[in-house]
């Protein structure tokens, strides 16, 4: 893989673009709420940086970050953190994103992929857990436009009678964002260094400390796997770990993701793979 530039929309950025322009503005939503298909105003993705290790992390949603986070690196904005931890990069903040723009080149960035079809599942079972009962949204119809459970928290918002509980619109449609988003220069060209894959996580965050270590004059970090990955996905838990409860767990659920692809769901399949073709295109899933 080859960097053959900066992030999209911190590119954007350090052009001058403010990033509430960026981010699902009113005018996007409206046209959103009015029936239109509008495309985001950017590629909204947000870095994670370390000036010391000279790294990038590029956390894509639903991508395994917060194993990669809370299991290994650590937030510099917590109380407890490592000396290798990740600052989130603060968009409000123009000296930084121009910072950012400036050493992209020169840190080594990396980042998370993941099969659509299983990420798509694993956004809509996270971001249904943010809507009230009432506003309950089937997988069948979550599937046909993602953007849909933003929607239904925006317009309700709008009438005084939110849909939502702890979170606002924006995150739901941030989390349902393709993983071009955080892979992407403004051209369509790889913006990192290095892609593991989700599905491989533990051989490829291996080979990744791997590479980190033997970068010269760059301080080496712990060598140390994370621990067990989020349960996002007990299934794949349950191979990982193998134990008996883990394969009872297991049994509750669809551990087959094509079962939710099949059937009364089957035009799941062509609906999401068309909404992430990009993804589909660039990461060959």
């Amino acid at each position: 893989m080859t960097k053959s530039g900066v992030l999209a929309v911190v590119s954007m950025l350090a052009e001058g673009h403010k990033w509430n322009d960026l981010l699902f503005p009113p005018d996007w939503v409206k046209r959103r709420l009015a029936g239109e298909k509008p495309e985001p105003p950017s590629k909204y993705c947000n870095p994670m940086f370390n000036d010391k290790y000279k790294l990038i992390y590029l956390k894509c949603p639903k991508n395994g970050g917060t194993t990669v986070m809370d299991g290994y690196f650590s937030h510099c904005d917590l109380p407890f953190h490592y000396d290798y931890c990740l600052h989130m990069a603060d968009y409000t903040n123009t000296t930084e994103v121009a910072h950012l723009n400036k050493v992209w080149g020169e840190y080594f960035v990396f980042g998370f992929s993941r099969n659509v079809l299983r990420r798509a599942l694993s956004q809509y079972k996270y971001l249904a857990t943010f809507l009230k009962e009432e506003c309950h949204m089937a997988w069948g119809e979550y599937c046909q436009d993602p953007y849909l459970i933003g929607d239904v928290c925006a317009r309700n918002d709008s009438t005084g009678a939110s849909c939502c509980t702890q979170v606002p619109p924006e995150h739901q449609y941030l989390h349902v964002s393709p993983q071009a988003n955080c892979l992407t220069t403004t051209t369509g060209q790889y913006a990192l260094d290095w892609l593991g894959r989700l599905e491989n996580f533990y051989e490829d965050f291996a080979e990744l400390l791997s590479i980190l270590n033997a970068r010269p004059g760059v301080p080496k970090i712990p060598s140390e796997l994370p621990g067990q990955l989020n349960n996002v996905d007990p299934c794949l838990n349950r191979t990982l770990m193998g134990t008996k409860k883990g394969r009872a767990k297991a049994r509750l659920l669809k551990c087959d993701k094509l079962d939710f692809y099949t059937g009364a769901n089957e035009h799941c399949y062509d609906s999401i793979r068309q909404f992430y073709a990009e993804d589909s295109a660039l990461l060959g899933l």
